[in-house]
């Protein structure tokens, strides 16, 4: 049936009809967006912070798996998203954003917040268009997600000019579906990959974000049977149980130092859904310098050409299950051994490091990670920064995922406050408990819209490492001997005594000693479950850093002699 409607109420039936349950973002000054969602279902997080929408939406989206929108104004809302888009865009976030234009009639003449927006989102999204006339609008809104959701899944923008945004459109109905498409490798790939992987003796599997959210459960049994250990990048968290025998922690820079001989004796790697940025390809230029590394993407740019060995275009679930029916084969139980021993030394390294600093007065990352592994619920969503101390969690075995537990991280980007805003959107979109291990640097950065999950009545649990600001960056100017510190990037005034929301839906709780750790965590959680906002203060000293960066040079450690 063909029929016209206001542009924004065909926007809206587009997002029902794709199954859109939330908008995050700020609209632009004519509002029109909420004269259209009164109709619908679709509820729109107001944030007071563009950045944060777009960061809050990705936390969305990388917990449903579901496309996630954002809508703001246009000129500088649109600029304020550009960290959002470049966390986005190396997450592979399937993520639509749609910003305000200025209408065709006065471009060029210095019109009131004119921008050439295009120009700017471009190297950030899979796909960047103008709406110029009404009767592409749906055209657009259909392609825009199809190319978030499909392939190489990123995010996309529209623009939305004032002149078209203020006409009637004619519309189609019912509106579109929001396909989904896969994209099996071919067999001749397949082939030339197996060979190297039937011939191996010594193999490891590395999983990266791209295969989240997937098929769970299906890459260990190709481990098994190949006999592999299995390493996980940063973003690629939770796509297996990290109980399982064979796993064996985060890839590169987040290698535990008992583990890296697996690396150094490995004879094959297989890659799947993994760009192979720095943090995970960190030493390989010593440690796989002659190794074959098998990767498998869906998206051609993903691919790295530092490394020789085959490369396998199409989805890595399909390819594991390719190769999982040709496998005829007993593990080498030599190299099962390796595996199993190095993973005793590094548990065992870390239990002595934890009785070590049981003896200290001082609270320490690690046992906030302990209380936090075996006091809250499996199913737990930890999603966390990349600063000085909430990266012991990136350490394994220091924090597992098992069960349907669930990582969200920042991309190698590592954008100060995405996991402090990601938390708001992934407790929007899960009903587990959402736990965001963050710095008070970046929950500072994050406090705009601290008062937006207040607003929505957003239950989730912040646990705050209070160091005193920027900790990595002062770790490092202590490094550096200067005299008299004319330098500093933390404070002496404890984060406690700032301001944080008083609001009855919101729970401050402040840790002073060790020994009120695992009770007042304990305390957090039940408060969450009483559908609170809890934000837990816990000390902590810039010494409390892991072994791998405890020599810094740069945005890295040195390599391990």
């Amino acid at each position: 049936m063909r029929t016209s409607m206001a542009a924004w109420d065909a926007i809206i039936g587009c997002f029902q009809s794709w199954g859109v349950q939330y908008i995050f973002g700020l609209p632009g000054d004519d509002l029109k967006i909420l004269s259209s969602l009164p109709s619908s279902d679709i509820r729109f997080i107001l944030c007071r912070d563009q950045r944060n929408s777009l960061f809050m939406a990705s936390g969305y989206a990388l917990t449903s798996g579901q496309l996630a929108v954002c809508i703001v104004g246009k000129g500088p809302a649109l600029t304020n998203t550009v960290t959002g888009l470049l966390e986005a865009q190396n997450l592979g976030v399937p993520l639509l954003l749609i910003a305000s234009g200025t209408g065709s009639e006065k471009l060029g003449t210095k019109a009131f917040q004119e921008a050439d927006q295009l120009s700017v989102v471009k190297p950030l999204v899979n796909w960047a268009y103008r709406v110029e006339h009404p009767d592409r609008l749906v055209w657009a809104l259909e392609k825009a997600a199809f190319m978030a959701v499909n392939g190489g899944k990123g995010p996309v923008y529209l623009e939305l000019p004032e002149h078209v945004a203020e006409q009637t459109v004619l519309v189609n109905l019912p509106f579109p579906k929001l396909k989904r498409l896969t994209c099996s490798p071919s067999s001749y790939e397949l082939d030339a990959a197996w060979a190297a992987l039937q011939q191996s003796r010594r193999p490891v599997i590395l999983i990266g974000g791209g295969m989240k959210p997937g098929l769970r459960g299906s890459i260990e049994p190709l481990a098994a049977q190949l006999g592999a250990a299995m390493f996980t990048t940063a973003s690629g968290r939770g796509a297996v149980d990290e109980e399982d025998p064979l796993f064996c922690g985060v890839a590169g820079l987040y290698t535990d130092s008992s583990i890296r001989r697996i690396w150094e004796e490995a004879d094959v790697v297989l890659t799947l859904g993994s760009r192979l940025e720095e943090t995970a390809t960190f030493e390989w230029d010593v440690l796989l310098e002659h190794t074959p590394v098998i990767q498998v993407n869906v998206n051609v740019n993903d691919f790295s050409h530092q490394y020789r060995g085959d490369k396998v275009l199409g989805d890595g679930y399909s390819a594991v299950g390719h190769w999982l029916s040709r496998i005829h084969r007993q593990p080498d139980q030599a190299w099962l051994n390796r595996i199993a021993d190095c993973k005793r030394e590094a548990f065992r390294k870390k239990e002595a490091y934890m009785d070590l600093v049981k003896k200290r007065a001082a609270i320490h990352v690690s046992e906030v990670l302990d209380v936090l592994q075996t006091a809250f619920p499996e199913d737990c969503i930890l999603v966390q920064e990349n600063g000085l101390q909430d990266m012991w969690s990136y350490f394994y075995p220091y924090y597992r995922f098992t069960g349907n537990s669930l990582s969200i991280v920042p991309s190698d980007q590592t954008s100060l406050g995405f996991g402090a805003a990601a938390a708001v959107g992934a407790s929007v979109a899960d009903r587990r408990p959402v736990v965001a291990l963050v710095g008070d640097g970046a929950f500072n950065l994050f406090k705009s819209d601290f008062i937006t999950a207040v607003q929505y009545r957003i239950p989730l649990i912040y646990l705050v490492m209070s160091n005193g600001g920027y900790g990595w960056l002062q770790y490092q100017l202590n490094q550096l001997n200067f005299e008299d510190k004319p330098f500093q990037f933390v404070s002496d005034t404890p984060l406690e005594h700032m301001n944080v929301v008083e609001h009855e839906h919101v729970e401050q709780i402040v840790i002073h000693e060790k020994e009120e750790l695992s009770a007042k965590l304990q305390l957090a959680y039940s408060k969450f479950q009483r559908n609170k906002l809890v934000v837990v203060m816990i000390p902590v000293g810039l010494e409390d850093v892991h072994e791998k960066i405890r020599h810094i040079y740069g945005d890295f450690p040195v390599y391990e002699k």
